[in-house]
């Protein structure tokens, strides 16, 4: 599967079984692990965790639970292939892998057994991961390379014919002058118009153009105003043949300021709620009724916190088993109160933005901004 966010919601929202859901997600980075014996060891500890997970399920949980780690073992070992694959997810049920995830970025090492699959990691990948399109226009040619996830791929290449100019100097004859301008219009519509295509299929976050700067410039006046918008930067100056390694260099450079600008604003949006309970909400207690609400429009969360809670049968989630008996219904406890806080945020359209530490949200393990 891609990871996007309507990937995610999918995969979040599969109805549940009697089995429970294993999920895995593993390091698979050649330059950390240069064998697949490496990252092999890795996935048998984890593996091991799973089993562990499973002795405190009743009989028929625990048999589907070891033979979901034996069917990842056997997908790991034998049908996945690393190539330039740094990250995998497997998320498996009833000893039957019904998923998985494959990037070229390097993810945590972590197991899960629960009734739906973990997707946390998947919110991390996308929380600081864009799809970033790049243009490289020349007068008679363009270049197309999309990035995401970590990979760059050539997209789409146009040659067209526009007419040249004598070897002395000059065009070919005055009097074609205007229709070789003409032509190059034309190139530029073309080009522009295979991209906005692109946009339109799968959104770009932004826009990369490189060139020649008066033949960008002149591509730039013909795009389409939902690309206008995302136009990122100032023209870039790349040799004409980069490759897609050199490529990757200025993506990365260019996606770390997208987020760090992305953060820096929701971030401030936090700061300015302050104090205003209908705008933002601030710790797992405030949080928790706002996402029983459906108010989460922004989620940020501390990655790895965790705590223990309650839900009750009508979906409602609670710090404490009375609060959740308030819901109605039966009560069952969950191991970790913020990972079902983030899967009930992803199936009503939040956005996920995790961080390191706390020291961004004041402390608090998990806030939100608010729609309403």
């Amino acid at each position: 599967m891609d990871v996007t966010r309507a990937d995610i919601r999918k995969l979040v929202d599969r109805p549940p079984t009697d089995a429970p859901v294993t999920s895995v997600y593993l390091n698979t980075d050649g330059a950390r692990f240069p064998r697949p014996v490496d990252y092999e060891a890795r996935l048998d500890g984890l593996l091991r965790e799973v089993r562990r997970a499973a002795d405190a399920l009743p009989p028929e949980r625990r048999e589907a639970v070891h033979a979901d780690a034996e069917a990842i073992a056997r997908w790991v070992r034998q049908e996945f292939e690393r190539g330039d694959v740094r990250g995998i997810g497997v998320f498996c049920s009833a000893g039957e892998v019904f998923e998985t995830v494959e990037v070229a970025i390097g993810v945590r090492n972590v197991s899960r057994v629960n009734d739906t699959p973990y997707v946390v990691p998947l919110e991390a990948l996308l929380g600081r991961s864009h799809h970033i399109g790049l243009v490289v226009i020349e007068r008679d040619k363009a270049r197309i390379v999309r990035y995401r996830l970590g990979r760059a791929e050539e997209w789409f290449g146009l040659e067209s014919d526009v007419h040249g100019q004598h070897g002395q100097g000059g065009w070919s004859q005055l009097r074609y002058s205007k229709n070789i301008e003409h032509e190059v219009l034309q190139h530029y519509k073309e080009a522009g118009e295979i991209l906005r295509k692109a946009h339109e299929d799968e959104p770009f976050d932004a826009l990369l153009l490189a060139g020649p700067h008066a033949e960008v410039i002149e591509f730039s006046r013909t795009l389409h105003p939902y690309l206008e918008k995302i136009v990122h930067g100032e023209p870039m100056s790349l040799p004409p043949a980069a490759g897609l390694d050199e490529l990757k260099e200025r993506f990365r450079d260019v996606e770390q300021r997208l987020v760090s600008g992305r953060r820096a604003e929701l971030l401030g949006r936090l700061a300015a709620a302050q104090g205003q309970a209908e705008k933002a909400a601030r710790g797992i207690r405030h949080v928790v009724q706002a996402v029983n609400e459906k108010r989460i429009e922004v989620l940020f969360v501390v990655e790895g916190a965790g705590v223990p809670g309650y839900r009750s049968s009508t979906g409602a989630l609670a710090l404490h088993e009375e609060e959740a008996a308030a819901y109605g219904g039966t009560v069952h406890a969950v191991d970790d109160l913020i990972d079902e806080i983030i899967e009930e945020a992803v199936r009503s359209g939040a956005h996920i933005e995790l961080f390191r530490d706390e020291v961004r949200l004041d402390g608090h393990p998990v806030t939100a901004l608010l729609r309403f």
